[in-house]
């Protein structure tokens, strides 16, 4: 498990160290838009869930793919870059990079001539996920994501049993946010933002690097919470003022 203190490198984001020379040739190769590709890309994806690893850019290449032939869409694999997508980032544009190359859930299945409602159901679902998420409206997060709701019962019980720690990933990003805007916390809240019991989160806190004090959790300073005020001087001539002054009349 990663510390959890706010990444300051993004190239990891970008070309994962996880990504296969072979994929890295097809998203950044003139077969980029080979449909023929597509195999190889979806396989991609599906061993980033098993492993447990992201590749954003492979899965926009699906995605893009997916647009330029629609009659190859799979919805399955659609709902699980999204899923990949909630898991990844608080604040990033992740899910909105892939939500912006989808069209309505209808016409995918128009496309592909399939009765399966599942994308049209998980769709709103998370994309109202992840609004909480970026909004940082955690419990309510949980409440939604633990709740009954059809969509709810269909994420769990048919995709994220192929993902390899999707709560950990989720509760892994709520923790780097927190760790952006706190330098402690106490454990009560924690708990509730990563819906965690009271013995759970003392584990979790040992986890990401944390440590306890009493009833708090203090965060490591990484220079997100730990702001300090800057003094700025000014060395302004009586020359400039004057012809501000002057400037001012006008």
């Amino acid at each position: 498990m990663a510390v959890a203190v706010p990444k300051k490198n993004l190239a990891d984001w970008h070309s994962p160290e996880t990504r296969p020379e072979v994929i890295h040739e097809l998203i950044h190769g003139v077969d980029r838009y080979n449909p023929t590709n597509l195999p190889y890309m979806e396989e991609y994806l599906l061993s980033q869930i098993k492993e447990g690893h992201y590749d954003l850019f492979a899965n926009l290449a699906i995605l893009k793919l997916y647009q330029f032939n629609p009659q190859h869409s799979n919805p399955d694999i659609i709902i699980h870059v999204l899923i990949k997508t909630l898991s990844a980032t608080v604040h990033g544009p992740d899910f909105n990079l892939s939500l912006g190359l989808l069209r309505e859930p209808t016409a995918i299945l128009h496309d592909i001539e399939s009765d399966d409602e599942s994308l049209s159901i998980l769709m709103p679902y998370l994309t109202n996920l992840h609004e909480l998420i970026r909004t940082c409206q955690f419990t309510k997060f949980w409440t939604e994501f633990n709740g009954e709701s059809e969509a709810a019962n269909i994420l769990k019980s048919r995709f994220l049993p192929s993902h390899a720690h999707p709560t950990d990933d989720l509760r892994l990003q709520f923790s780097l946010s927190i760790a952006s805007c706190f330098s402690s916390i106490t454990l009560n809240q924690l708990s509730r933002w990563l819906n965690l019991s009271g013995a759970e989160v003392n584990g979790w806190i040992e986890k990401v690097g944390w440590t306890v004090d009493g009833e708090k959790a203090i965060i490591p300073k990484n220079g997100d919470n730990d702001v300090k005020a800057g003094v700025v001087k000014e060395n302004v001539q009586l020359n400039q003022l004057t012809k501000l002054v002057a400037a001012a009349a006008y």
